[in-house]
């Protein structure tokens, strides 16, 4: 049986990951990059349910969403919402809206294992032309990695492994390379405290969330990370000063309700220092 994300949508995991993901994506639409590519996609949208992980997550937050209006991620949440929170998007459909608002003509390109999965973003409910949304069936590590050679520009990905096997971190670390070497921009999500994180042969900035400093909890986990990670001679450090602004802004801003700051947000580089190549 392959992964379902639907009990976990929208907990502290998500909402870490989408924050990082909207902020991200806006910036880099802005340098005129108009693709986005997605290893692992899930269902467009998904109900909200009494009891369900987001309780922990994008629910704690929910009541402080004006003051974190500036951010896409809540003003689309809040958009999808007007009665009340029900509905949580998923990554692809976070980024898809930010393109529209910013009048982006997207190319879209996804990968997921389930058909249910499949038939949901060809319903058309997010309102993407099919001509520039691609769904594939099938593995996203090697469908991305063969789209990195196939693609004639660059592009966004989100890598979004559910780590079900031991081989996943390998891949995660691998995909990252290549597509970074291809001249895209990546991210990278997973939980803290699994055994593994990956160590990309290319530039890279890890963004740390502890969950119980935030407020935030999500069963045993302690908190969650992105990656993002880019090739220098293809990016050189002043076009991505911008993104890492404005990532290193979110920080300030949770600490307006958060009270006395705390190390619940913070850019981390690798071990050794500086990034790494």
């Amino acid at each position: 049986m392959g992964y379902d994300h639907r009990r976990h949508a929208g907990n502290a995991g998500d909402l870490w990951k989408h924050l990082v993901l909207a902020e991200t994506a806006g910036c880099i639409f802005e340098a005129g990059i108009q693709v986005y590519v997605e290893s692992h996609a899930g269902h467009p949208e998904y109900a909200l349910s009494p009891g369900g992980e987001w309780e922990g997550g994008i629910g704690r937050l929910w009541p402080h969403r004006e003051e974190l209006a500036r951010y896409s991620y809540f003003q689309i949440l809040e958009d999808l919402n007007p009665a009340g929170l029900e509905r949580y998007p998923g990554s692809a459909s976070i980024v898809i809206e930010i393109a529209k608002r910013r009048g982006i003509n997207l190319r879209v390109d996804l990968w997921d294992t389930s058909p249910e999965v499949e038939r949901a973003w060809r319903s058309g409910e997010k309102g993407q032309s099919l001509e520039d949304l691609h769904i594939h069936i099938g593995d996203g590590f090697s469908g991305a990695r063969k789209l990195t050679r196939e693609l004639d520009e660059p592009a966004l990905l989100l890598v979004d492994s559910p780590y079900l096997a031991e081989s996943d971190a390998v891949q995660v670390e691998e995909l990252i390379s290549r597509s970074a070497e291809a001249g895209w921009i990546v991210l990278s999500w997973q939980m803290i405290g699994l055994e593994r994180r990956p160590r990309p042969a290319c530039k890279f900035l890890e963004f740390d969330l502890r969950f119980e400093e935030a407020g935030l909890v999500c069963g045993p986990w302690v908190g969650a990370t992105m990656i993002l990670a880019w090739e220098g001679d293809l990016h050189p450090d002043q076009k991505v000063d911008g993104l890492l602004e404005r990532l290193g802004g979110i920080e300030e801003e949770f600490l307006k309700i958060r009270g006395p700051k705390s190390e619940s947000f913070y850019p981390r580089d690798p071990p050794g220092g500086g990034f790494r190549r």
